[in-house]
């Protein structure tokens, strides 16, 4: 005969994932038996048996910490990719500043050279410095 606790665990796994189910433990003539059902005659003794924990889908859990570490990746590839790009920007308005710089020290000579010249060159040097001046509005909005 088997002992009642491998019985039990048997009754226990055969029940599966249901919700928790009453087991009759009769003891009759001095043999004990489980059952779903109540006892005839003899002694009556009601088991209840606990609901199992959900099951854990290792598989899942795996899953999902490989899409949260692949959406982890890209989001530090787009944080690099959104770092760069503001780095380029920020290099190019450092380079237009220095040549708007540039354009207005020639613009500001060009007008010097303009005041200075004298009857021969002046209409040349109005010109030169009209358009420095225009250059520098059309590249640097000034």
């Amino acid at each position: 005969m088997k002992s009642p606790s491998i019985l039990l665990c048997a009754m226990a796994l055969l029940a599966g994932p249901a919700t928790a189910q009453d087991v009759y433990k009769c003891v009759k003539d001095g043999q004990t038996s489980y059952s779903a059902t109540p006892c005839s005659g003899g002694q009556l003794q009601i088991l209840e048996i606990p609901s199992p924990p959900p099951a854990v889908d290792k598989g899942a859990a795996t899953r999902q910490e490989r899409v949260a570490s692949q959406m982890e990746a890209a989001r530090k590839k787009q944080e690099k990719l959104e770092d760069q790009a503001r780095e380029r920007a920020a290099k190019q308005k450092e380079m237009h500043e220095k040549h708007c710089a540039q354009l207005r020290l020639e613009q500001k000579w060009a007008a010097q050279d303009a005041v200075g010249a004298g009857d021969k060159n002046r209409d040349a040097a109005q010109l030169k410095a009209r358009r420095a001046g225009e250059r520098l509005a059309v590249e640097c909005l000034n």
